[in-house]
């Protein structure tokens, strides 16, 4: 077993990475991430996964994608409720290098299996990040699953909260009106339909929440939207210059709430 640790100090996001023994022999539940899960447009990803998140469990992923791991250290959107995981990703350098050496001698190379762990901590306002990579033997035994979506919930990819019309009144509530010409725009250019938009109260002055679950759209095109619809949701954007920085994005699992004050309520524009 080739076995290595890397980094020096914790540090705030953008993370650097420390020394700390954090493997245990094997791991259940692991979630595969594979290209099929993946669009990316410019420096943006989405992992399209839903996946119930629950702060207080680990959560292991084998990062099988070719997605850069700076993101996943440093983006708050990749599963934002998750407080801890563990990344695993092969060594791709490793094995480019094996597979080149193999070329220029004209002979058959199997590599060892060579991944990289992440274990990355998600306190307060920082991202502490301690890394090891394997190669050969000693690897901690991985158990996959696929996640699965509750009857009861449903899979948002963005949401969009407003609070009150009046006392004081929430400035975007000056944009609200552009969301049908928005959309009706995005229809048309990207030949789509944006079904399952659904609303949830949460105050008596108009507070609520938007969800957009996007069905029928293939993951590229959900990430456009995404990324268009951020855009768009900003108050006063002719006076301003906003830079965004690459963010993997991730949907969310929400409860559906069939009664009471808060009922999630479908939209149509």
């Amino acid at each position: 077993m080739n076995l290595q640790k890397s980094g020096t100090s914790t540090l705030p996001s953008p993370a650097g990475d420390t020394v700390v023994n954090f493997l245990d022999t094997a791991y259940r539940d692991v979630i595969m991430i594979e290209d099929q899960h993946v669009a990316h447009e410019g420096s943006n990803y989405l992992i399209d996964i839903p996946l119930k998140e629950n702060q207080d469990s680990l959560y292991v992923f084998f990062l099988s994608a070719r997605v850069p791991v700076d993101l996943f250290k440093n983006s708050a959107s990749f599963f934002p409720e998750i407080k801890e995981f563990i990344l695993v990703v092969p060594d791709w350098a490793f094995y480019q290098r094996v597979a080149e050496d193999a070329t220029k001698n004209g002979i058959v190379l199997e590599p060892a299996t060579t991944n990289v762990y992440y274990h990355i901590k998600r306190i307060e306002h920082q991202i502490n990040v301690d890394s090891m990579r394997i190669s050969g033997n000693g690897h901690p035994q991985l158990d996959f699953k696929i996640p699965r979506v509750p009857d009861d919930h449903f899979v948002s990819y963005r949401s969009e909260q407003y609070g009150s019309v009046c006392c004081p009144k929430d400035p975007r509530w000056e944009i609200i009106a552009e969301d049908a010409p928005f959309i009706k725009d995005f229809e048309t250019r990207n030949n789509v339909r944006i079904k399952g938009i659904y609303r949830q109260n949460n105050g008596k002055e108009g507070e609520h929440i938007t969800y957009y679950t996007l069905p029928g759209l293939s993951p590229e095109q959900r990430l456009k939207f995404i990324l268009e619809k951020r855009s768009q949701w900003i108050v006063n954007k002719a006076t301003k210059t906003i830079v965004f920085s690459a963010q993997v994005f991730t949907p969310q699992l929400i409860p559906f709430v069939k009664t009471g004050f808060n009922k999630t309520t479908p939209v149509t524009f």
